[in-house]
C-alpha cells in the first residue's frame, strides 16, 4: 500500500511539474523528448543521471519505485507496469500537443486519449502488486475483460473533468476537458455540456456493473477478482475527488489568509447516487462496442 500510495503522489507531482504548467508544458518536442527519457527509466533502471536537477530528482524517484515494484511483484507484472509508463506518455503527449497547437479533440477521441493521460492501465497494476495478484494473460485479453477496463480508466479519469472544469477555466486550460469538449462540439452551452458529461459517464457506469454482474454469474475466479479491483478503485476514487482540497478550495484565496480550510466548503463536491439522474445519450464510437458483449 506504501508502494502504490508513493506512486501515485511521484505521478501527480509529475504531472503538476511537466505537464500542466512549466516552460514544456505547450513544447512538444521538448516535451516528448524529456518524458520518453523519463519513461525510460522504468526499463532500464540503470541509467544515469542527466545533470538536469529536477528531472534527476524525479527519474531517481522513479527508479526506486521500479526496483520497489519488482522485488514485490510477479515479473511479469512488474514488466507490464514499466510498459505501462509509455501508455501514459503517449496521453500526455496529446495534452502538451493540443495545448501548443490551440486543437481541440473530438470527444470520442478523448475517452480514448484522457484514460492513457490518468495512467489508467498502471494504476490497476498498481493494485495488483499492492493485493499480491494477478490476472492470466488469456483472460486479460478476453473482450470483456478489455470493455472493463477501459470502462473502468474512463470512470477513473473523465469524472476528474467535472470536478476541475472551474479550476482548468480559471488556468484558461479547456483544451482536454470533457464539458468544454461537448460545448464546442455540440455548439451549447457548458452548463448543458455538463448534464452531458455526467449521462456519458453514467452511461459507462451503466455497462460496468452490468459486465460485473454477467461476470458474476459466469466468470471465473481470477476475473471476478480482477473486477472487484477495478471497481473499488472507481469507488475509491469518486470518495477521494468529492473530498479533494483541489476542487473543492474557493479559486481565489486571499494572499493573507492564514488558514486555506477556513474557505472550503463543509460538504462534499457532490454526492453518490444509486441510480441514474440523467438522459439515455449517443455512445461515442470509441465505446459504443460496450454493449454488443452485454
Amino acid at each position: 500500500m506504501q508502494l502504490l500510495s508513493d506512486w501515485l503522489v511521484w505521478a501527480l507531482l509529475f504531472d503538476d511539474y511537466y505537464c500542466d504548467a512549466g516552460q514544456l508544458s505547450d513544447q512538444p518536442a521538448p516535451f516528448n523528448t524529456l518524458i520518453v527519457q523519463m519513461m525510460a527509466r522504468a526499463l532500464y533502471p540503470e541509467l544515469g543521471a542527466t545533470g538536469d536537477p529536477a528531472f534527476d530528482a524525479f527519474a531517481s524517484a522513479l527508479v526506486d519505485l521500479v526496483e520497489r515494484i519488482r522485488s514485490q511483484a510477479d515479473p511479469q507484472l512488474a514488466h507490464l507496469c514499466s510498459l505501462a509508463h509509455y501508455q501514459w506518455a503517449v496521453g500526455a503527449m496529446c495534452g502538451v500537443s493540443d495545448r501548443a497547437a490551440g486543437t481541440l479533440r473530438t470527444a470520442a477521441q478523448h475517452l480514448l486519449i484522457r484514460p492513457s493521460d490518468g495512467a489508467d492501465i498502471l494504476s490497476a497494476h498498481m493494485i495488483e502488486v499492492a493485493e499480491g495478484t494477478m490476472l492470466p494473460a488469456h483472460e486479460r485479453l478476453t473482450a470483456e475483460a478489455r470493455a472493463l477496463s477501459q470502462a473502468a480508466g474512463i470512470l477513473l479519469t473523465v469524472p476528474t473533468d467535472l470536478a476541475s472544469y472551474m479550476h482548468e477555466q480559471h488556468q484558461e486550460c479547456l483544451e482536454s476537458n470533457l464539458v468544454q469538449i461537448l460545448s464546442i462540439e455540440h455548439g451549447c452551452s457548458p452548463q448543458v455540456a455538463v448534464h452531458q458529461t455526467c449521462s456519458l459517464l453514467e452511461s459507462s457506469m451503466e455497462f460496468f456493473l452490468a459486465m460485473r454482474e454477467k461476470l458474476q454469474s459466469n466468470g471465473r475466479n481470477s476475473l471476478l477478482l480482477y473486477a472487484d479491483q477495478l471497481a473499488n478503485m472507481v469507488r475509491g476514487t469518486y470518495e477521494w475527488q468529492r473530498f479533494l482540497p483541489r476542487y473543492t478550495t474557493v479559486l481565489d484565496i486571499p494572499v493573507n489568509a492564514a488558514d486555506s480550510s477556513a474557505v472550503r466548503p463543509a460538504a462534499a463536491l457532490h454526492e453518490i447516487a444509486d441510480k441514474r439522474t440523467g438522459k439515455h445519450t449517443e455512445k461515442p464510437i470509441s465505446i459504443s462496442w460496450w454493449w454488443d458483449l452485454i
